[in-house]
């Protein structure tokens, strides 16, 4: 054979060869293109609201790219949303093994941990997104409060400092410091951030009946009914300013109203003891003896219930 007849051969069985060469390439870049399209479509699903479809199909998808974390943290967010707590703490794990260096990951998880108040099993996963992401203020405001609840008030009032240092108006940022603080005794600074937390949103009503019991505490009785009166405005429904309210009224001497606020708070819950022992002795500075027996009573009766209650849980257990 000629070099020249040699050389056409080659170059038709080159041509000839072209599509088959060109659907295997095909082939090899297919599945990272349809994994990255199966992604953006649960992603899109989740965005609009429609869980069961995004859920069904992430798990196809984590079936069928099993090393996949993209996938992974879709199928945990999809299954979070649906309140498939288990299989999402499952996917997020699944998509940390895959891929360590994504923050994000580390993120999803804790807020798994924390749906479920499961605060110890929180705080490794929040520190691993931190170590990653040091600058998000809310992952600080967040660790701060998985410490708090574990009784860890110093780690948790450095990670509120932190947070309010990278961002001075994070919502509730200064109220959980300020309930840190009131947890230590600390109750002047505690009051401080309350206040601060009111100026900031000025909708949010725990800080006033909380201010308000500081305020009062301290024999600022003017300062805490204004802060009760603002908190019962913003919240008609909340018994804890109502209650604080009543106890300035009887401080005061002002025995009816203060009545009237108690009467108020066991509409709302009726077992409160306190509520009821405070009425017992509004009764009895009014002189209506009989009044303030009764709801003496009524307290041994709901204390009596509580222990019963205590005692027959201790029973139970092995």
């Amino acid at each position: 054979m000629t070099g020249v007849a040699h050389r056409q051969r080659t170059w038709r069985t080159t041509v000839a060869s072209l599509p088959a060469l060109l659907l295997a390439l095909a082939c090899m870049a297919a599945p990272q293109d349809s994994e990255q399209a199966v992604a953006d479509q649960i992603s899109s699903a989740i965005s609009a609201g429609q869980i069961d479809a995004a859920l069904r199909q992430a798990r196809e998808a984590a079936r069928q790219y099993p090393k996949s974390s993209q996938l992974c943290q879709l199928l945990g967010a999809a299954a979070f949303k649906k309140g498939l707590n288990e299989e999402a703490r499952a996917a997020f794990g699944c998509a940390i093994e895959l891929d360590p260096g994504t923050a994000q990951n580390y993120y999803n998880l804790a807020l798994v941990h924390l749906s479920e108040n499961q605060y110890a099993r929180a705080v490794p996963a929040l520190v691993s997104y931190l170590h990653l992401e040091p600058e998000n203020a809310q992952a600080h405001l967040l660790l701060g409060r998985a410490y708090h609840n574990l009784n860890q008030t110093l780690p948790a009032i450095e990670q509120f400092k932190k947070a309010l240092a990278l961002y001075p108006s994070l919502p509730l940022a200064h109220y959980h410091l300020g309930f840190a603080y009131q947890s230590q005794g600390n109750l002047q600074s505690a009051l401080d951030q309350f206040k601060m937390e009111i100026e900031l949103d000025p909708r949010f009503y725990d800080s006033y009946w909380l201010a308000g019991n500081i305020e009062f505490r301290h024999g600022h009785w003017d300062a805490a009914q204004g802060l009760f009166s603002k908190g019962i405005e913003i919240k008609p429904g909340g018994y804890q300013a109502h209650y604080g309210l009543a106890r300035v009224f009887l401080a005061k001497k002002q025995f009816e109203k203060s009545e009237a606020e108690l009467k108020r708070v066991l509409e709302l819950k009726p077992e409160d003891v306190e509520g009821h022992y405070a009425l017992a002795q509004v009764y009895r500075q009014m002189g209506r003896l009989d009044d303030a027996q009764r709801e003496f009573r009524v307290c041994a009766q709901l204390n009596a219930r509580s222990q019963n209650m205590k005692s027959g849980m201790a029973a139970t257990q092995p």
